[in-house]
């Protein structure tokens, strides 16, 4: 069992390390509900770490089980789009909520992070209101890009490498990409 604390101890200091720690007496007056909810937590290391663990697996098994789903659209819909939300917010377990919401709104993200979250409600309103399979497929395709792309952004020239491979892919389109 010490084992998993120590692993979550470096997993947490890295993200520590990266985001900053701490805030200042001055900026403490003037948090907003999220980073009191955020401090308010009281959740130790071990249990951040199984709720983190919980979330992300029920969200994996979700996705994973949807696609039996593809020719009804509404459980489609709603299958994937709860997978990625408790795989998404898995994530504030590990780094809290208040990190996770200015993570998600870094300028490198808001756009990937925008596009992910109208697709998630778009998806929804496909599936219940439209009742279109292909504008739920649409909807599912640019969620999951929007996803990757956000996904990539935390890896060090990710997203830049994924154009590249998509620029081999497709020369005679690759000015297209450029302005990109």
């Amino acid at each position: 069992m010490n084992w998993l604390q120590d692993t979550f101890d470096k997993v947490q200091d890295s993200i520590q390390d990266r985001f900053g720690g701490g805030i200042d007496e001055e900026e403490e007056e003037n948090q907003s509900l999220l980073q009191q909810l955020n401090e308010a937590s009281t959740l130790n290391r071990t249990q951040r770490l199984l709720g983190f663990a919980v979330c992300f697996g029920m969200g994996m098994l979700l996705s994973f089980f949807a696609p039996g789903f593809i020719l009804r659209p509404v459980k489609l819909a709603t299958t994937l789009t709860l997978g990625n939300i408790l795989s998404i917010g898995s994530m504030m377990f590990l780094m809290g909520p208040a990190k996770q919401c200015q993570s998600m709104m870094d300028s490198k993200r808001r756009t990937a992070t925008l596009v992910y979250f109208c697709t998630l409600v778009l998806t929804i309103l496909s599936a219940f209101l439209v009742k279109s399979r292909l504008l739920c497929l649409i909807c599912i395709a640019v969620q999951y890009s929007a996803l990757l792309w956000y996904s990539l952004s935390y890896i060090p020239y990710g997203q830049s490498m994924l154009l590249n491979m998509l620029r081999m892919r497709m020369p005679a389109s690759s000015s297209s990409l450029d302005a990109a």
